[in-house]
């Protein structure tokens, strides 16, 4: 995702693209502050129930129609296991317990994420249905998996289908 600023935060004036730390960056004459762009931090989220794998089919673009597993941002004040949590209820319907970080992926594809931390997580209540911006939800044995999306699913899914994923601490 690309990232556009034209004006400071600061002070209001019109940024310019100049060199500073190393990069160009937008900055600003009239106060000499760069603008720096954090990175967009997501959750993926991996569980298994009798040994399938829960995946979300994507109902928006990037990957529409594909499935991924359920992830999403966290929020600025948000500790990411928190956002784990929330956003396999709000995708799923269905309420976990992190049980192991997994991985953290930078970007490889083209997703809206910069980084995205991945947790193996436990069932602890709820019931299967889609949210948010999942069009279904499934559970899928690892010789019927549908078409998947974005860099950390497809990682983390031929990891599991190896027998390469501990999901236990």
């Amino acid at each position: 995702m690309s990232r556009i600023a034209n004006y400071c935060a600061v002070c209001g004036g019109r940024l310019i693209q100049q060199r500073h730390s190393g990069r160009d960056r937008p900055f600003c004459q009239a106060c000499q502050q760069p603008t720096y762009f954090d990175p967009k931090v997501a959750v993926v989220i991996f569980v298994l129930r009798a040994d399938k794998v829960l995946l979300i089919q994507r109902a928006i673009e990037p990957g529409a129609g594909k499935w991924a597993l359920p992830a999403g941002f966290v929020d600025h004040d948000e500790a990411p296991e928190d956002a784990a949590i929330r956003e396999t209820l709000e995708e799923t319907g269905l309420h976990v317990t992190i049980r192991k970080l997994l991985a953290v992926f930078p970007k490889r594809d083209d997703g809206l994420a910069d980084i995205a931390i991945a947790y193996g997580a436990e069932i602890t209540g709820g019931g299967a249905k889609a949210g948010d911006d999942a069009a279904a939800v499934g559970f899928f044995a690892a010789g019927q998996l549908p078409p998947l999306v974005f860099y950390p699913t497809i990682t983390l899914v031929a990891q599991w289908r190896a027998g390469e994923l501990a999901l236990r601490a």
